[in-house]
């Protein structure tokens, strides 16, 4: 490997520039020495069958991001909530205000329970979707993938 920096120090004016390319190129190089050539990452290609497994991998995992904007689209943006009540004004009569507060109090609570509502809908809709349908799929032809490699390489 070369020095990058001859100087020591982080304020060294004389630093060798190494650009991306000769990075690459010294990474690729055969070293001559054992210690250097057992920390060479080696790359095996797939088999046909892996490569069409890897392949359909993807396109469940892209299924899955779509399944789960749609899910969120449909949840939060296709049905929307109506605005927060707005807190009752300030009353001269007080068992008027003590109303519109019991109202306000009565307004505010639906509109809690309505927003649990939308969001338990979307969490049961991703379960029902992804996570008991694609994820189990997905996971099955990772483990191919993966387990299909003979134990040596």
């Amino acid at each position: 490997m070369t020095n990058l920096n001859s100087g020591g120090g982080a304020g060294s004016d004389s630093v060798q520039k190494v650009q991306p390319r000769e990075i690459l190129q010294m990474g690729l190089e055969e070293s001559p020495d054992e210690e250097h050539r057992k920390e060479k990452a080696s790359a095996k290609e797939l088999d046909p069958l892996q490569k069409v497994g890897f392949r359909l991998a993807l396109t469940f995992f892209g299924y899955i991001l779509a399944a789960s904007i749609a899910i969120f689209f449909v949840s939060f943006r296709c049905i929307q909530l109506p605005p927060f009540p707005t807190p009752p004004s300030a009353s001269t009569d007080p068992e008027h205000y003590k109303i519109l507060a019991d109202a306000y109090r009565q307004s505010a609570d639906a509109y809690q329970q309505m927003a649990k509502l939308q969001v338990e809908r979307a969490t049961q809709l991703f379960q029902l979707v992804v996570a008991s349908t694609i994820l189990p799929v997905f996971s099955a032809i990772l483990g191919y993938i993966f387990g299909s490699r003979k134990s040596g390489e």
